[in-house]
C-alpha cells in the first residue's frame, strides 16, 4: 500500500503593480496612456520607503536564527528520548490496553532493512489469527527512519502482500499539532484508508525517534490513537 496523499493547490493573492514606462502606465495587466505632466511619479509604501525620490531602499535584515539557549534546549529534549529494548520495556501492553483485539503479542526487534542506522521495535496485538482481515493493533518505535515518509519501514505482521504498501489506495492524510504533542516536542500525522480498514497515527519526536500506532481492521477513533502514542512517548522519555 503506497500512500499517495493529494496536495491541494494554494491560492496566492497577487497585488496589482503600477509602473510608468515612457508615458504609459501599466496597471496589473492593462495598459493606459497618460500625460506624464499630470502624474506624480513618486510611489510610497509607508514610512521610510519611497520609489521615485532620492531616498535609498532599506536593506533587508537577515532573519535571526535560533539562540544558543534555544539550541541547547532542543538538544536536551532530544536526549530525553530513547528507543526501548523490547515491548515490555516500552510498557506496550499497558499503553495499548483495551484497544488490543487479543492477548497474542507478536514482537520484532532489530534493524530496519535497507536503512543504515535505523532500528525499531514492533509490538503487534491480535487474537492469533493469520488471515488478511484479522484485527490487530500495532505499536511501533522507530529510530533514524521516518515511517510516515518511508511506509515500507512499518509492516503489520500477517498483512497480505497484495494489500501492503505496494498498492495505491485512497487515503485521508492530516498533519497537525495538539497541546500535548507540543509539550512532548512532537508533531502528528494521521493516515487512514477511506474504507476505514487501516488507520495510522505517527508521532515524530526529537532525536529522530518516531512512535506509530496502527489499527488494522478495527474501528479505533483517532483520539484513542493519539492517547496511545502520547502515553508511549512518555514511557520512553528519560
Amino acid at each position: 500500500m503506497r500512500l499517495i496523499p493529494s496536495t491541494p493547490l494554494s491560492c496566492l493573492g497577487t497585488a496589482a503593480a503600477v509602473i510608468v514606462v515612457g508615458g504609459v502606465v501599466l496597471v496589473g495587466f492593462d495598459v493606459v496612456d497618460i500625460d506624464e505632466s499630470d502624474m506624480d511619479l513618486s510611489l510610497s509604501w509607508g514610512d521610510g520607503f519611497s520609489w521615485g525620490g532620492d531616498e535609498e531602499s532599506p536593506s533587508e535584515e537577515p532573519s535571526a536564527g535560533p539562540s544558543p539557549e534555544e539550541e541547547a534546549e532542543e538538544e536536551q529534549t532530544a536526549a530525553g528520548y530513547g528507543l526501548p529494548e523490547s515491548c515490555a520495556d516500552a510498557g506496550a501492553a499497558e499503553v495499548v490496553g483495551d484497544l488490543a483485539p487479543g492477548t497474542v503479542l507478536t514482537e520484532e526487534v532489530g534493524e530496519v532493512e535497507g536503512i543504515d542506522g535505523a532500528e525499531q521495535v514492533v509490538c503487534s496485538f491480535s487474537d492469533g489469527g493469520t488471515g488478511p482481515d484479522t484485527p490487530s493493533f500495532t505499536l511501533v518505535f522507530t529510530l533514524n527512519a521516518d515511517p510516515s515518509v518511508n511506509p515500507d519501514v512499518v509492516r503489520v505482521p500477517g498483512e497480505q502482500k497484495e494489500m501492503g504498501w505496494e498498492v495505491d489506495i485512497d487515503v485521508d492524510v492530516d498533519n497537525y499539532h495538539t497541546d500535548k504533542a507540543d509539550s512532548l516536542g512532537g508533531e502528528l500525522e494521521y493516515v487512514g484508508t477511506v474504507d476505514g480498514s487501516s488507520r495510522h497515527l505517527y508521532l515524530s519526536l526529537p532525536g529522530e525517534l518516531y512512535v506509530t500506532a496502527i489499527a488494522q481492521s478495527e474501528e479505533v477513533p483517532r483520539e484513542d490513537l493519539e492517547r496511545v502514542v502520547m502515553l508511549a512517548a512518555e514511557q520512553i522519555r528519560g
